[in-house]
């Protein structure tokens, strides 16, 4: 685990840079995949302010039940290295905001959320790896296979397993996205691919015997929508 890189005399925080690059690397995979279909960088644009707003707004809810002093301490509030969010009020704020100005622009829906389909993923694989370099959720006990042992006991670095599998996520989406989807297909079958690995590294984690079932069977029925998606796909011109 590396919180932080030194450089020099300065030291940077490791967590916010990584899921700056991924960011950055996302917004640059969407804008060639909204290119390659003819609607442009609009949607890399608006996934971008929508992250910030989502992100003002995940700050603020997690913040507010604490208290705000005032009058507002906004270096405190846009702290990138503080992990303190609500993700639900920062999803919610930034869907509103995408899908406004997605009506603005008058952008397909269905073929918008096509070309931010990698950026779904990418962010995903730089947050977990932010979170092993920040020391988050390292070391969650477990029953998975590949152990690592922490503390005397049988522990495991979510994050690692979570970006690992995130990667080959992407890798399969980049091999299947070539079929022809019907619009809003892309974006389906990469929520799918990462719906799959994360209920995969909660199957094994140490909870209960049921939750772990479910877990699993979550992931044999996301393989198994995947499957229907690549026939729907085969058969459907977009």
């Amino acid at each position: 685990m590396l919180p932080v890189l030194p450089l020099g005399p300065l030291t940077l925080p490791t967590r916010p840079a990584l899921i700056l690059i991924g960011v950055w690397i996302g917004l640059a995979l969407a804008e060639r995949e909204g290119r390659r279909r003819g609607i442009g960088a609009a949607p890399a644009a608006d996934a971008l302010g929508g992250l910030v707003i989502g992100y003002l707004i995940a700050r603020l809810a997690a913040l507010l039940p604490y208290g705000i002093p005032s009058p507002l301490d906004l270096i405190y509030l846009l702290r990138p290295t503080d992990p303190l969010l609500a993700p639900l009020p920062g999803l919610l704020g930034m869907s509103a905001w995408i899908a406004w100005r997605w009506r603005v622009r008058r952008v397909p829906w269905r073929t918008g959320l096509d070309t931010l389909a990698p950026f779904v993923l990418v962010l995903a694989i730089a947050w977990a790896l932010g979170d092993w370099a920040e020391g988050l959720r390292y070391g969650k006990a477990t029953a998975f296979p590949l152990l690592a042992a922490l503390g005397g006991g049988e522990r495991h670095p979510v994050p690692l397993y979570e970006a690992a599998l995130g990667a080959l996520a992407l890798f399969l989406w980049e091999r299947l996205r070539r079929r022809p989807w019907a619009p809003g297909g892309a974006f389906l079958l990469a929520l799918t691919l990462y719906s799959a690995v994360r209920w995969f590294t909660e199957g094994f984690g140490a909870g209960s015997p049921i939750l772990q079932t479910v877990a699993l069977g979550g992931m044999l029925l996301g393989l198994w929508g995947l499957s229907g998606l690549t026939q729907e796909g085969s058969a459907t011109p977009s």
